[in-house]
């Protein structure tokens, strides 16, 4: 069964699956700004019909896109596990699924 996207949920869900000591470094505003960041990429990228996602490449536009908000907090160290958890968030919505 598939469960709509929630950012409350996103965010706590994210919270419970990185490092305490990252997720105590941010507030939820500043898991937003990263959360944004991917949706961004996702609205450049995955209109291609040949799209596979690449985790290193969308850490790696991320890190950039948020180093131009001068409010960001994230440090660049910190993006690739906090996308991971945003990732894993997703996969959650949709169950286990197989690419068979």
């Amino acid at each position: 069964m598939e469960k709509e996207f929630d950012e409350l949920d996103a965010i706590a869900f994210i919270r419970n699956h990185v490092e305490s000591s990252i997720s105590d470094k941010y507030d939820d505003d500043d898991i937003l700004l990263l959360m944004d960041a991917m949706m961004d990429y996702f609205e450049e990228f995955d209109d291609d019909d040949d799209f596979e996602l690449d985790e290193n490449e969308l850490a790696n536009y991320v890190k950039k896109q948020i180093r131009k908000d001068p409010d960001n907090k994230i440090e660049q160290d910190d993006v690739a596990q906090l996308v991971q958890a945003e990732l894993d968030y997703e996969d959650s919505l949709y169950g286990e699924e197989s690419d068979d």
